[in-house]
């Protein structure tokens, strides 16, 4: 039988009134003596006291401490598609690694996502550690958290005690290049935003990797960065520099007849603007994307071909890392830790082989 209020003032000696208020936190005007709100936090620890969970952490920042051993925050600073599929697999691996733990219920774990003002107070929040959904550093508000961190992505010069999990970025690029390659394409673009400026780099070093071992000069594949203008919406950058590129632009000839995106987002940006130029995909141009976001890639036309993050085997890495840094003596110092998974790459019919006279 659970546990009541009723139950922890029955031992107390105090009525419940004041055991919910020195268990919920709250400032209701109810006045609690610190040897009585000691006395009721001691004997809610021993008879294991659970409250009943409203969707949010509640009661001391002791109790919520010990109830939300294995609550996870979520930081994801720039939302993309991506996101959404990225949090339902963390749940299912976190639910899958305390099954395996012999968790007693499912209250024993969960996740929440944070919010701006949710990070100059990292510690008091009564999570166990953080993880972060994109390749960006916490801000300095929260970097100096005594909690422990894994990042999904990869950044340069991270911090020491830092774990990052990401797919294998440079390996991805590689394997993009080396399908166009056999499919007759010599002349590429990247179009990518500058704001993860290490994965963008790692791919585009795959990418000349592969033009390299074929002996050709890798300077035929263009980056293009697409956020150098702000004043432009988003879609509209990512436009004008596909426009400028399939035009020939800036000195651009020949033009590219592949173009590798960041993410589906840019590609279905680049295929719009393909069609108002009047380029068929993939007959004039051929078009490939990181992610593979499921129903997304499927569902455009034509089909996108994709690079597919280990999304599962990554989310399942981030569980069991951040468990491990938990339950190590984390403020003794961590080393940082680099996991790297393959991609593998999806053919659909957004890529198709380069036609004689086509350059």
């Amino acid at each position: 039988m659970a546990v009541t209020l009723k139950d922890i003032a029955e031992q107390t000696g105090v009525s419940p009134s004041v055991v919910s208020t020195v268990l919920s936190g709250r400032d209701n005007g109810t006045f609690v003596s610190e040897s009585t709100r000691q006395k009721v936090l001691l004997v809610a620890e021993q008879l294991k006291y659970t409250p009943v969970r409203s969707g949010r952490p509640r009661g001391s920042r002791r109790l919520r401490r010990l109830r939300t051993e294995q609550f996870i925050g979520l930081w994801d600073p720039e939302y993309s598609p991506n996101s959404a599929m990225l949090v339902q697999q963390l749940q299912r691996a976190l639910r899958k690694f305390t099954d395996g733990r012999g968790a007693e219920s499912e209250d024993d774990y969960g996740l929440r996502l944070l919010i701006a003002e949710d990070l100059p107070r990292l510690d008091s929040l009564g999570i166990m550690g953080v993880i972060t959904l994109a390749p960006l550093p916490l801000p300095r508000e929260a970097a100096a958290a005594s909690i422990p961190c894994v990042m999904i992505g990869e950044v340069d010069q991270p911090p020491r005690d830092l774990v990052l999990v990401h797919g294998d970025n440079f390996g991805a690029g590689r394997m993009v290049a080396e399908h166009l390659w056999q499919l007759g394409h010599r002349h590429l673009a990247f179009v990518a935003p500058g704001v993860f400026p290490r994965v963008t780099r790692q791919r585009f070093q795959g990418m000349q990797a592969c033009w390299m071992a074929h002996h050709t000069d890798a300077k035929q594949i263009v980056p293009a960065q697409s956020d150098t203008d702000k004043s432009l919406t988003e879609v509209d950058q990512v436009r004008a520099t596909v426009m400028a590129l399939l035009r020939g632009e800036n000195n651009q000839k020949p033009r590219p007849t592949a173009i590798i995106c960041f993410d589906e987002t840019v590609a279905a940006i680049v295929s719009q603007t393909a069609f108002e130029l009047n380029l068929r995909i993939p007959d004039d141009l051929s078009i490939v994307a990181f992610n593979d976001t499921p129903r997304v890639a499927e569902s455009g036309t034509p089909p996108l071909t994709t690079v597919k993050m280990p999304v599962e085997e990554i989310a399942a890495a981030a569980i069991e890392q951040l468990y491990l840094l938990h339950e190590m003596d984390f403020e003794s110092g961590a080393e940082r830790r680099d996991i790297v998974f393959p991609c593998e790459l999806v053919v659909r019919k957004s890529t198709a082989e380069l036609r004689t006279g086509s350059e």
